[in-house]
């Protein structure tokens, strides 16, 4: 039985069933909290693999980054005092430093490279089993709550919000795992021939890579929040408008919802720009700490070296030469250290983005199906395929949609289910499929409960034909044998003439092996509500249910579709809920359902002169 995610039926209140939560939204004015990411900091153990080599890569850059800045540095003042005497340069190893710096720059060249390979794979195995384990927290939902949702707010969700996850190892963890290993190198690296100086040194690196990237992320996570879910509403809006386009641009509201969207658009551009300028001053406080932290570290380096250079008689190698050449080495370490700070302020700013995707994605995966099946030793097995209906209500929040509904279906009986729109037709056939869960009352299948069925057992036993069809990416073929899937093409080939679709099998290049647009736009309406009437009659379950198959069909049309759905259904039992009163003498069983009232249950035969569904049979004859 299709589980395709479906609008809102004309009579199904677009309102979630109390049993089940709708996915709820953050409030985007609440502070994200990082406790949000404890389910994504789980999944990365799944790929500790390749996340482990991608950060050991990353130290193994940072070191050699830094050690070539400093080597080059001291090489170079080192060699610029050599050469002020020939003894000097005689006496100097170039050749070590030398080799040294070729090292390190190869180091560095190859360790970024494996660092973007391993990082980035592994990023894009955590961002699938993501994708994998929300959709299969998505799957199981009820209907009511994906609908309350909208199909574009489901979109958004499994698309950019799980996108926007894929900054948090690259631009975050790796980032401020390594800037934390650049602060401990440069200090020890300093510390091991100037004490003081570390201090100083490390001092205004602790500064700059810890308070300003926590200054922004509490300044900037409540924006990146608002951002964040300013960017899914206009996606999602912007998805449903488009996919409405020419309902829009007939009724002349297209420019209204272009106007909306204007707005929403340039409330997402005012959030941006406070971002940027909050990320400007970030940047101008890091780059202001670093000039404090060279003018301290050199200021500092050149007060210890003055009692050194007042004695000229001491040595080259102790002396002076010495400490001037080590000043250069600790300037540039702390440069190389803040290169791998400087992209810190940014990324904590954007922090607030991935906390705000992991709550909406948490969100969903918070909620809990509706229905809850029993295990397979736990389930009963149905004896035959009588369906009983007593006393059933089901309500959408406080709004009663069923009341004591009462009805019973003998195997291989037929029932043709009539009623205005928002009586609760739909809702019925929702129930029965467990996508609602009613209030009250019971329904069993060949004397057991429906709840007590497996959910295998429960899928198998009904077909069902919804009113919107959905195509998938796969050809007519493949769509059609979800229902059979041992259907052969002349099999599926019967069931499309049977409904009127031959002519427009044989139009197709490729047949059976063709592929359809997206979600089935290449067809009509008739011919995409047809295919999935096609779709459930191929189905070998033993009830059908069918809602609304010759909505919006001419008269020839319906009827060609009317005997082939019977003639597919015989001995079978079949729900068939429709609006037009177009061959009910065909029926067993005729029922009409007003304001969630069963109203009639009759037989064509045994119609009262002055019952309402006599009337309608009167004037469709």
């Amino acid at each position: 039985m299709s589980r395709a995610i479906r609008k809102p039926a004309p009579d199904t209140p677009a309102a979630v069933t109390a049993s089940e939560p709708a996915l709820a939204e953050p409030h985007a004015e609440q502070r994200p909290r990082l406790r949000e990411l404890t389910p994504y900091l789980a999944l990365m153990r799944e790929h500790r693999g390749w996340l482990g080599i991608g950060a050991l890569l990353a130290l193994i850059t940072l070191l050699a980054a830094t050690g070539l800045l400093a080597l080059s540095g001291w090489f170079l003042s080192a060699t610029a005092v050599a050469g002020l005497s020939v003894a000097a340069t005689q006496a100097f190893n170039f050749f070590t430093p030398a080799a040294g710096v070729r090292g390190l720059a190869l180091a560095r060249t190859a360790g970024r490279y494996g660092e973007r390979v391993t990082t980035h794979e592994g990023t894009l195995r955590l961002l699938a089993s993501l994708r994998r384990r929300l959709f299969e927290a998505i799957e199981p939902l009820s209907p009511a709550a994906l609908q309350h949702a909208g199909q574009g707010e489901l979109m958004t969700r499994l698309g950019a919000d799980v996108d926007a996850l894929d900054s948090l190892y690259v631009r975050v963890l790796i980032p401020s795992l390594v800037a934390v290993c650049a602060i401990l190198a440069a200090g020890t690296l300093i510390g091991i021939f100037a004490p003081t100086l570390a201090l100083v040194a490390v001092i205004g690196l602790v500064l700059t890579g810890g308070l300003v990237p926590w200054l922004a992320w509490w300044r900037g996570s409540r924006d990146a929040m608002r951002h964040q879910s300013s960017a899914s509403r206009l996606r999602a809006r912007l998805l449903e408008r488009l996919q409405g386009l020419g309902e829009l641009v007939i009724y002349g509201r297209w420019n209204e919802e272009l106007e909306r969207l204007a707005d929403q658009q340039a409330e997402r551009d005012s959030i941006e720009r406070a971002q940027a300028r909050r990320q400007a001053l970030a940047s101008w406080l890091s780059h202001s700490l670093l000039g404090l932290t060279l003018a301290g570290v050199a200021l500092l380096g050149v007060m210890q070296m003055a009692p050194q250079t007042a004695a000229g008689e001491v040595s080259t190698h102790v002396g002076e030469l010495f400490d001037g050449r080590l000043l250069a080495l600790f300037l540039l370490a702390v440069l190389g250290a803040f290169e791998a700070l400087a992209p810190l302020p940014l990324a904590w700013q954007g922090l607030g983005r991935c906390l705000a995707a992991a709550a909406r994605l948490n969100s969903v995966q918070a909620n809990t199906p509706a229905a809850q099946f029993p295990s397979d030793s736990e389930a009963a097995t149905p004896v035959g395929h009588a369906l009983e209906i007593e006393q059933l209500s089901v309500t959408h929040g406080d709004t009663p949609v069923l009341e004591e509904l009462s009805l019973t279906l003998a195997a291989g009986e037929h029932l043709a289910l009539l009623g205005p729109s928002g009586s609760g037709k739909s809702t019925l056939l929702d129930v029965l499929s467990r996508f609602h869960i009613p209030s009250a009352g019971r329904i069993t299948l060949g004397g057991v409960a429906l709840d007590a069925l497996d959910e295998a057992t429960l899928r198998a036993s009904f077909a069902v034909c919804p009113q919107d069809t959905h195509l998938f990416c796969a050809s007519y073929a493949d769509n059609l044998r979800l229902a059979a899937p041992e259907a052969s093409d002349e099999a599926l080939t019967r069931m499309l003439e049977s409904l009127g679709l031959g002519d427009w099998l044989t139009r197709q290049p490729q047949g059976l092996a063709g592929f359809p647009d997206e979600g089935g736009r290449s067809l009509s309406g008739g011919q995409l509500r047809r295919f999935g009437v096609a779709r459930a009659l191929l189905s070998p379950a033993p009830i059908v249910l069918l809602d609304e198959p010759c909505e919006g069909l001419d008269r020839t049309s319906a009827e060609q579709v009317m005997s082939a759905i019977l003639a597919a259904c015989e001995g079978r039992s079949l729900i068939m809920i429709t609006h037009q009163p177009l061959g009910l003498e065909r029926f067993a069983r005729l029922a009409l359902l007003e304001a969630g009232r069963l109203q009639e249950d009759a037989t064509p035969t045994t119609l009262s002169r002055d019952s309402r569904l006599a009337r309608l049979m009167e004037r469709t004859a």
